[in-house]
């Protein structure tokens, strides 16, 4: 590889390390304001948490996939607006913050010039991110535009890419381009939003074949990675009931984005964070899997619509536990 090229990867893992850092400690402030009962710096913490530490990751996957050079300037504007969205959004100025974030991703991405699925959901996920950003809406709507414009997308990009690969096999196109249709409906507001949500993310199960990866463990030859792939399947398993048991709720907005930041965008978290975060972080990884984890976090999802008190005490049962994971 080119002294350039070398130069470029480590300056954006720099980047992604630090807005994956920022986007963790939003997170851990949102969980703070929240005990102490100021739910709309909660709102804002964690909604712009989340986008941070998504971002983050994806800077960090897509410099490790492509190894090419693209734009250091874009990934940097990409970077700072994201750490700032936090302030920006509490300040008034979230709709900025966004945008900013969502054109300086394009200018990132559109360089690496990619002719795969993966490219042109990533490409999608910024467009919608830019779309979600300038609508009006209460703060619960907005924030759950933006998550679902642009976390959601993210997912669907990284999981076709990676599942497939790992376990050797390929998506189902045509359920890819049905999960992107509903998707796409959904952010626009074209017919039930809820269901068309609900709808894309069991069909993305579909696009990505879970059922194929849970029978690619059987290839797995090296024993001592047994437990981290049997941990990763079991988040992804874990979102076809929860999917299934919240799909018939009557939910408000405050309840639709609850059911996709701790169900479906969580888990996710929870499948892939115990191997990334200490990569990024150049932390030691102690591996200590386990079950209970993402089966927590999917019962804290499942439970705030009925009693947010009991939807906290899972929450912070599963962040013990997705912790210890990894804590050396």
């Amino acid at each position: 590889m080119k002294e350039g090229a070398v130069a470029y990867l480590k300056l954006t893992r720099k980047f992604s390390a630090a807005v994956v850092v920022a986007g963790l400690s939003y997170l851990g402030a949102g969980i703070a304001s929240l005990l102490l009962r100021l739910y709309p710096i909660h709102m804002h913490l964690m909604g712009m948490g989340v986008l941070s530490f998504a971002a983050g990751v994806n800077i960090s996957f897509w410099t490790s996939v492509t190894r090419e050079k693209g734009s250091n300037a874009a990934a940097l504007f990409h970077a700072i607006s994201l750490i700032l969205l936090p302030f920006c959004s509490l300040l008034g100025w979230g709709s900025i913050a966004v945008s900013v974030a969502a054109i300086s991703g394009l200018l990132f991405l559109i360089p690496l010039r990619r002719r795969s699925l993966t490219f042109l959901l990533e490409i999608y996920s910024f467009l919608a991110l830019l779309m979600a950003a300038l609508r009006p809406g209460s703060l619960e709507v907005w924030i759950t535009g933006l998550e679902w414009g642009y976390a959601v997308p993210l997912i669907y990009a990284v999981t076709l890419h990676s599942l497939p690969r790992t376990y050797r096999y390929r998506p189902h196109v045509p359920s890819a381009a049905l999960m992107l249709v509903l998707h796409l409906m959904a952010l626009v507001g074209v017919g039930p939003t809820k269901h068309l949500m609900w709808a894309s993310m069991l069909v993305y199960l579909a696009a990505a074949r879970v059922d194929r990866a849970l029978s690619g463990l059987r290839a797995i030859r090296v024993r001592e990675a047994l437990p981290a792939h049997r941990y990763l399947i079991s988040c992804y398993l874990l979102l076809i009931p929860l999917l299934l048991i919240s799909w018939p709720l009557d939910l408000d907005p405050l309840g639709i984005l609850h059911i996709l930041m701790l169900g479906f965008i969580g888990l996710h978290v929870y499948a892939h964070a115990p191997m990334m975060i200490p990569v990024l972080l150049g932390m030691r990884n102690s591996k200590r899997f386990n079950y209970w984890a993402p089966v927590l976090l999917a019962m804290a999802a499942l439970a705030w619509p009925f009693s947010g008190n009991m939807a906290l005490f899972l929450l912070l049962g599963s962040l013990y536990l997705v912790i210890y994971i990894v804590w050396p």
